[in-house]
């Protein structure tokens, strides 16, 4: 969701080169988190207070964006935005390096806790999407995007700006940073804001050319992992195993994004899909990077407990949209799927799945 403010870098696929996927038959436990785009905007206070109470519920992962903050005390899902930050690219190919120093910072605070980050290199819910139009929207759009060279030129060069980037606190390069970045997705919510160019022949390579771009950049036995970032968005749209990023060697696991029902009217609804999904990724790592419960509607206690119960029976790894920071003011943003990490039991949900074992080997990677 960051790709429908209300549902709310590229990996592009190419020749085959080296970062084989062999078929994982290993397994490891399982693993929890949540995403935040909006955290790096926080003063240095509120973010360390959030980061702690997610660390001592157990989390593992933080999804985190390269984007915009907007800083002026504005509230950010009742969090207050302490910190201005412009978009990377306000004009393209020109970075504005203090949106990824402000990432730095919040980066250094993830590892203090032990925890890692996913890191979302833009959105594509800012192509003429739900969530605005920036620069990449502006001169392409969000067909050509996903048609045009020149538009995968200018976006290549922006994941090798960001993970050959060296961080202002940190004093890391992104990608010799395994320790605590766990992978790059190549975008969030690739085709989103216009889901049939999943389908488009033009549009084929572009998950594939983009992940091979970021593995030439990361260096090809980097423990860093591409993952896909939720392709079309909602597993709904039909683009989530795009058969030509399933057969790229260059992607290492696949983010299903799915705002699903009440687990009473779909019982089991995450362990009976979780095995079929795997089928589906030639041996790449599955999770769900995105799922969220219509707060408007649903009981968030109830159904937050039996959908995670439900996913940690299957062992399949999630991450939730959002577990967000004790509330500090009023919003109304049109999205309903996220609650105040206080207002529910997180703790339990995440230390379940930490506890089960998932079908999959996530050591090294999370472990």
């Amino acid at each position: 969701m960051k790709s429908t403010l209300l549902a709310l870098v590229t990996l592009a696929l190419g020749a085959a080169t080296a970062s084989p996927l062999a078929e994982r038959a290993a397994t490891s436990h399982s693993w929890a988190g949540t995403s935040n785009y909006f955290l790096q905007g926080m003063s240095d206070a509120d973010q360390d207070a959030y980061l702690r109470q997610l660390s001592q519920a157990g989390v593992k992962v933080i999804r985190v964006w390269v984007n915009a903050q907007a800083g002026g005390r504005a509230c950010a899902k009742g969090s207050i935005s302490a910190t201005y930050a412009p978009e990377f690219e306000t004009t393209l190919g020109q970075y504005n390096w203090q949106t990824v120093d402000l990432l730095d910072k919040t980066l250094v605070a993830i590892g203090k806790y032990g925890m890692k980050a996913l890191i979302s290199p833009h959105d594509g819910n800012l192509l003429h999407g739900p969530n605005g139009n920036d620069a990449y929207g502006s001169k392409f759009g969000s067909g050509y995007f996903y048609e045009h060279q020149d538009a995968f030129d200018t976006f290549d060069n922006r994941l090798r700006a960001i993970v050959n980037y060296k961080g202002k606190y940190s004093n890391k390069v992104w990608k010799d940073w395994h320790e605590v970045i766990m992978a790059f997705d190549l975008q969030n919510e690739p085709f989103a804001s216009k889901t049939e160019e999943c389908n488009y022949s033009t549009a084929q390579s572009w998950a594939c050319g983009r992940a091979n771009t970021l593995r030439s950049a990361l260096g090809a036995s980097n423990p860093i992992k591409i993952a896909t970032g939720g392709l079309g968005g909602d597993i709904s749209h039909g683009c989530t195993f795009l058969a030509s990023a399933m057969s790229c060697d260059q992607i290492d696991m696949v983010s299903v994004h799915r705002y699903a029902g009440p687990e009473s009217s779909n019982p089991k609804q995450w362990t009976n899909s979780y095995g079929g999904w795997m089928g589906q990724t030639k041996g790449k790592l599955v999770y769900v990077e995105e799922w969220g419960i219509n707060t408007t509607r649903y009981n968030i206690q109830d159904e937050f407990r039996a959908n995670t119960q439900d996913m940690n029976a299957g062992g399949l790894p999630w991450l939730y949209w959002q577990i967000l920071p004790e509330k500090k003011c009023d919003y109304k943003d049109g999205d309903p799927f996220g609650f105040h990490v206080n207002t529910v039991d997180v703790a339990s949900a995440v230390k379940g799945a930490s506890s089960a074992n998932s079908k999959q080997d996530w050591s090294g990677i999370v472990w």
